[in-house]
């Protein structure tokens, strides 16, 4: 099974992530320069074998060309994060000369229509722009509506926005590169630079360390590299993070719920928070057992019931809710590691791996589906839905962004191809009763090379056969049925 593979959106350079806008066919491009594109992509929903070429003939060429010459997909690009300095840590002299600004995580506000666009770089800035502006070039150069420079201590590596079920409301929450959470309220960004102190107006020399930045409203530093997912129970009460450190964190959303920082709702003791931790309205639950793997993506399935994290390893790790110390299950298979995950379903993902391939994947039972595509074997870092699933998003180390047809992820395009894969299964498991029955021949042949095993095998077969007449007979008497037929004189002799 593979999906249509519609005609890339091509960027100015390599996309580090990408969104696709709730409402409008409109995608946003972070670039590795530090600049942010926005791209139409309506013209993708239609590739030139739909309009009745056929697939690598001279017209359909012709078409593709035309589409180039007459329609560009850029509507506008804006630097956004190509000034800053990156921040890392304990990283060499030379790392520090050579590092470059770039834009790693781009996100719609999906509770605002999509007006806003949340952008992150390298130097741990978050800003804000106004989308109407932002996507036409005769505006986007007062697009930005607020930019917080210090929003990391380090650069920031992923956005995710908490649902409006969350009890703290649509906070955005920030992951950077050395393990440090942070929740925002956007409403509260903007205007000055100036940082509120978290114990009152006295400044000392530890002023630094116990500030957040304006609009934080909690941060949190218990993993020891970049955080790589976020995810939300259906309720919005608990925040999933994975981290390559080969740790799943919790973090419970509930308001005042650091007064009561023992009732975790795990079976495990939660793990002490932190000095350097400002926890705000929320606590910090705790932090799984090392896996000693690195988690690289992160999705929940079976209605919230299973966590299912990519490793570096190239295996499925899957824990069950409320049991966060060590997983409950694990799926192997794919060759290399597992960067991007993308949910279709409760039971079934989209996994982007370092091969360059986009595979289907159904979790419990675990079995493969099939193959969406592939990117010629550069690794697939982000995938990412359209408006209603209509298209799959995905980027790589090259400056495109492939778009492949959803509509085969569709549950009957799912249903039929698994009847094939189940009659596939049947015949794996028919060859394989085969060859474990020609191993069980070759080693009677073994053992039958020597002639005293061949007498004790007759003896024993004799042995055998007699005991199975003598079983039988017994049997039949025990059924109240004769032995053998008598003839008639010896029912008489009997008689007498």
């Amino acid at each position: 099974m593979a999906a249509q593979a519609l005609e890339s959106i091509e960027c100015s350079l390599q996309p580090l992530d990408l969104a696709f806008h709730p409402t409008k066919n409109i995608l946003a491009a972070a670039l590795v320069d530090g600049t942010v594109e926005f791209h139409d992509f309506t013209s993708r929903f239609t590739p030139p074998t739909a309009l009745g070429y056929a697939q690598g003939s001279g017209a359909a060429k012709a078409a593709e060309d035309d589409d180039e010459d007459e329609d560009d997909t850029i509507l506008s690009s804006i630097d956004v994060h190509t000034s800053e300095k990156p921040k890392y840590k304990m990283k060499s002299s030379t790392v520090q000369a050579n590092a470059a600004p770039s834009c790693k995580a781009v996100l719609f506000d999906a509770y605002n229509n999509g007006q806003n666009l949340y952008t992150a770089g390298n130097g741990g800035t978050i800003a804000c722009l106004d989308v109407d502006r932002a996507s036409s070039y005769n505006t986007s150069d007062n697009s930005i509506l607020w930019k917080e420079d210090n929003a990391s201590p380090y650069g920031i590596n992923i956005l995710h926005q908490l649902p409006n079920t969350c009890p703290a409301g649509p906070l955005l929450v920030s992951g950077d590169d050395e393990g440090v959470i942070r929740l925002w309220d956007v409403r509260l960004c903007g205007g000055s630079n100036s940082t509120s102190s978290a114990i009152g107006q006295t400044k000392t020399g530890l002023d630094n360390l116990m500030q957040l930045p304006k609009g934080c409203v909690a941060s949190f530093h218990e993993n020891k590299d970049y955080i790589s997912g976020f995810a939300v129970d259906t309720n919005g009460t608990t925040l999933l993070s994975s981290s390559a450190d080969g740790t799943l964190s919790v973090i419970d959303l509930r308001k005042n719920s650091n007064s009561s920082n023992n009732n975790n709702g795990d079976k495990g003791k939660p793990g002490p928070l932190k000095s350097v931790v400002k926890s705000g309205p929320f606590h910090f639950i705790r932090k799984s057992d090392d896996q000693e793997d690195e988690l690289l993506s992160l999705c929940l399935l079976k209605g919230g019931r299973k966590v299912v994290c990519g490793t570096q390893d190239g295996i499925l790790s899957v824990w069950s809710w409320g049991t966060w110390g060590d997983i409950s299950d694990r799926f192997p298979g794919h060759p290399q590691s597992i960067d991007a995950l993308l949910k279709i379903d409760e039971d079934t993902i989209l996994t982007g791996c370092s091969d360059g391939v986009v595979r289907i994947v159904q979790i419990h039972p675990d079995r493969l589906l099939g193959v969406l595509g592939d990117h010629d074997g550069f690794p697939v870092e982000k995938l990412k839905f359209s408006s209603e699933k209509k298209l799959v998003g995905s980027v790589s180390h090259d400056t495109s962004i492939r778009l492949w047809d959803a509509s085969i992820l569709t549950e009957e395009d799912i249903d039929e191809d698994d009847k094939g894969d189940s009659s596939m299964e049947d015949t794996e498991e028919a060859s394989n009763n085969v060859a474990m029955g020609v191993a069980a021949a070759h080693r009677r042949n073994t053992y039958d090379s020597d002639g005293e095993w061949e007498d004790m095998d007759d003896s024993d077969d004799d042995s055998m056969s007699d005991d199975s007449d003598d079983s039988d007979d017994e049997m039949d008497t025990k059924r109240g049925k004769p032995s053998k037929f008598k003839t008639e004189n010896e029912q008489f002799f009997q008689d007498l």
